[in-house]
């Protein structure tokens, strides 16, 4: 699958990946660049989008990151936060820039 499909099967539910695995929705609500979930579901079901990216005082993580970010955020209505608001209201936290289910 393209980026951009992956991006809408997350936004609608459903379980997604690129071919190199590079971009991925679980299915559940998570949107994944590599291992890091970089997007999520609020509480009414709108997503959501961490800005793990160098843009508006993020959280840098690589180039390839900050795309599926800047895409997923397009997609999302731009409804970004920052990372710390991304981890304490979301429920995820990391070490490093590895970020999982609280």
């Amino acid at each position: 699958m393209k980026l951009e499909q992956v991006i809408n099967a997350w936004i609608e539910g459903k379980y997604a990946r690129t071919p190199n695995g590079s971009l991925s929705s679980d299915g559940s609500g998570n949107l994944r660049s590599y291992n890091l979930v970089i997007g999520t579901k609020d509480s009414k079901g709108q997503p959501v989008v961490g800005n793990f990216r160098s843009l508006n005082g993020g959280h840098y993580v690589s180039q390839t990151t900050s795309t599926h970010v800047g895409m997923a955020a397009e997609a999302a209505g731009f409804n970004t936060v920052t990372v710390d608001t991304f981890q304490k209201i979301y429920g995820y936290q990391g070490n490093g820039s590895i970020f999982s289910p609280a």
